[in-house]
């Protein structure tokens, strides 16, 4: 039931606003790409808060049967954390949106990586808090 929960209300409502401005964008005709839509950081913002909330919960867990994997996961969280918090940051500086060399398509291949990674780990994480109960 946990993961259920998990899986609503942070990882869709964390979504929602991306979903919204496709379908937006597909209502009024906008030529952006999917890609497009996300090689501008949204989906490294929304890694980060969920990596965050993951070692949030790991933190507060008192009785750990499985503390070696709760260790690799909460570490693996935190190094995902900073990494997208990087990315995002060079997604939007301030000459990023002007510059020729960033690569939006490798950004929008990268969040996209980034956020199935996050999915996987802090899933297991949930799943394994879920377990512990």
């Amino acid at each position: 039931m946990k993961v259920l929960h998990w899986a609503f209300f942070s990882v869709i409502f964390a979504v929602l606003p991306i979903a919204a401005g496709y379908l937006i964008d597909a209502t009024r005709q906008g030529d952006r790409s999917f890609s497009d839509l996300i090689s501008h950081g949204e989906l490294y913002i929304v890694s980060a808060g969920l990596t965050a909330a993951a070692v949030g919960q790991s933190f507060m867990k008192k009785n750990n049967k499985h503390r070696f994997l709760h260790a690799i996961l909460t570490f693996t969280n935190i190094g995902l954390f900073f990494l997208t918090s990087f990315l995002y940051a060079d997604a939007v500086a301030p000459n990023a949106a002007n510059d020729p060399e960033v690569r939006r398509d490798v950004m929008a291949q990268l969040s996209l990586w980034f956020f199935a990674i996050t999915l996987i780990t802090t899933g297991a994480s949930t799943v394994l808090a879920e377990v512990e109960e």
